[in-house]
C-alpha cells in the first residue's frame, strides 16, 4: 500500500500531490509513507530532486507494509511509451525515464533499453480462460495513437515465423523502451534515500483529520511485525496505494484484479521486442490475451490474463499465486515460441493492479486533490504504472513545491472529477 505523507516547514506554497503507489508525507519531526512502490518512490526522488528541496527543513518518508516493489511495481511487464495512455502525461513520462536512465546508467542498473512493441496474429493454442473485464480496462497495453502495419521483421527469430498471420507495429525504439520494474523501483528507492527522503515498513490504518473534517492532519501506522500504533502529523499526505487506496479511502472509485505472470530463461538470448499476441483459433470465452517481454538479462515474461477469483490480501507478500493459470501461461505462449518451449520457467508470481471504475483514456489514473484540504491521490494507473510513474512523481513534486504543476496539464485526471460521481 503505497503512500507518501509531507510536511514542510518552510514558506513554500501549500498544495499536496498523489503519486500512483505510495504516500509522501513531509514533516519536519515526522513522517509517514505507505506504498513503496514505483510511483510512491518516483514521488519521493523528484520531491527530493526539486530546487526548493531543503534536507534541513523538508522531510519525505515513504511508508511500506510489506517489501518495496512487492507488488505490481516489481511483477509488471515494463513496457514504457509516448503512445501509452493518458496521453496528457505518457510523454513526459517517457521523457523522464530516457533522462533517468542516461544520469543513472538505467542500461545497467534496471534494464532500460529501446525495444520494438506489436500486435500480432498467431494461431496456436489459446489455453486461457474467461477474465473478469467489466472496467473494459485491459492489463496488457493500448496504444493512444494508431498502429501502423509492416512487415514481419526478421530478426524476431524466437517466434515460429509460419505461426505469424499479421505483425502490426504498436511502437518503434524511438518511442517505446523497457525497463525491468523490480530493479527500476529498488534503484529509485535508493536514489530517492540517498536525496534525503526514508522509508517505514509499515502498515498505515487511519487518517486523522480536523474536528470539522475538512482537512487530513495524521496518519497511524503499524510498524511489520507489530500491532502498536504509531502517529505522524503531515502538512500533506498523498494516498498512492494502488490497489489498496480503497483501504483507506473507501470513497476512491479503485477497484483492483489479479494477474499472473511467468518468467522463461530460454537457452539463449533472443532479440529486443515487446509483443501483444492474439491467439487463434480463439477460445469461446472472453479474455486477454498473453503479452511477451524479451527482457536484455536473457529472460522472457509472459503476463495472462486477470481474475478476481481471490479478494485482495492485506499486503503484497499474502498474494496467492495459482500454477495452473501460470501454466496456461506457458501453454498460450510456448505454442507460438519454440524458444519458450525449451526454456525453463523460473518465477510464477501474481500481483494486483488498480483500475479506476469507469474509466476511460483522458480519466485515469486519478492524480490530484480530494476536496479535503491536505489530502491527494494518486491511484489507478491500471497497466501504465511503470510508465507513468516518473511523470506522475515529477507533476506531484511540483504541485507540492510550487503549488501547481508545469510539466504536464494534467486536469482531467483530477479525482475530485470521479469522486464527486459517487457522491
Amino acid at each position: 500500500m503505497p503512500w507518501l505523507a509531507r510536511n514542510f516547514a518552510s514558506g513554500r506554497p501549500s498544495s499536496r500531490f498523489p503519486d500512483g503507489d505510495g504516500i509522501v508525507v513531509p514533516a519536519r519531526a515526522a513522517l509517514n509513507d505507505i506504498g513503496g512502490g514505483v510511483v510512491g518512490f518516483c514521488i519521493a526522488y523528484f520531491i527530493a530532486s526539486h530546487p526548493r528541496y531543503n534536507r534541513e527543513t523538508h522531510a519525505v518518508t515513504v511508508l511500506e507494509a510489506s517489501s518495496i516493489g512487492g507488488g505490481a511495481s516489481g511483477k509488471a511487464g515494463g513496457v514504457i511509451a509516448t503512445w501509452a495512455d493518458p496521453s496528457c502525461i505518457a510523454p513526459l513520462s517517457y521523457r523522464l525515464h530516457c533522462e533517468l536512465a542516461n544520469k543513472h546508467d538505467g542500461i545497467h542498473a534496471w534494464g532500460f533499453r529501446n525495444v520494438f512493441c506489436a500486435d500480432v496474429d498467431a494461431m496456436g493454442e489459446a489455453v486461457g480462460h474467461a477474465t473478469f473485464e467489466e472496467s473494459h480496462s485491459h492489463f496488457h497495453s493500448h496504444a493512444v495513437s494508431t498502429p501502423s502495419s509492416s512487415h514481419y521483421p526478421p530478426d524476431l527469430d524466437w517466434i515460429t515465423p509460419d505461426k505469424i498471420t499479421s505483425y502490426t507495429e504498436l511502437g518503434c525504439p524511438e518511442n517505446t523502451a523497457q525497463v525491468h520494474p523490480h530493479l527500476f523501483t529498488t534503484r529509485l528507492a535508493e536514489l530517492a534515500t540517498e536525496r534525503g527522503a526514508n522509508y517505514i515498513l509499515g502498515s498505515a490504518t487511519k487518517l486523522n483529520y480536523t474536528e470539522d473534517g475538512t482537512k487530513v492532519k495524521s496518519v497511524h501506522y503499524a510498524r511489520k511485525g507489530t500491532t502498536e500504533l504509531m502517529e505522524i502529523n503531515a502538512s500533506d499526505i498523498v494516498i498512492a496505494a494502488g490497489p489498496w487506496t480503497t483501504n483507506i479511502l473507501p470513497e476512491a472509485p479503485i477497484k483492483e484484479s489479479r494477474n499472473h505472470s511467468i518468467v522463461v530463461r530460454p537457452r539463449k538470448p533472443v532479440s529486443a521486442y515487446v509483443l501483444f499476441p492474439e491467439l487463434h483459433p480463439k477460445i469461446p470465452q472472453k479474455r486477454i490475451p498473453p503479452e511477451i517481454y524479451s527482457r536484455p538479462d536473457g529472460t522472457i515474461y509472459s503476463c495472462g490474463p486477470s481474475d478476481t477469483d481471490v479478494p485482495l490480501p492485506k499486503s503484497t507478500d499474502l498474494v496467492e499465486v495459482n500454477p495452473e493459470i501460470c501454466n496456461r501461461i506457458y501453454g498460450d505462449v510456448s505454442s507460438i515460441s519454440q524458444a519458450m518451449r525449451e526454456g525453463e520457467i523460473i518465477t510464477r508470481q501474481a500481483c494486483y493492479r488498480p483500475f479506476v471504475v469507469g474509466r476511460a483514456r483522458d480519466i485515469g489514473p486519478l492524480v490530484g486533490p480530494t476536496g479535503i484540504e491536505a489530502l491527494w491521490l494518486a491511484s489507478g494507473h491500471d497497466s501504465w504504472g511503470i510508465s507513468n510513474g516518473p511523470g506522475t512523481g515529477k507533476v506531484i513534486s511540483e504541485m507540492i513545491l510550487d503549488g501547481k504543476a508545469s510539466s504536464a496539464d494534467v486536469s482531467s485526471l483530477d479525482p475530485r472529477l470521479m469522486l464527486q460521481k459517487r457522491e
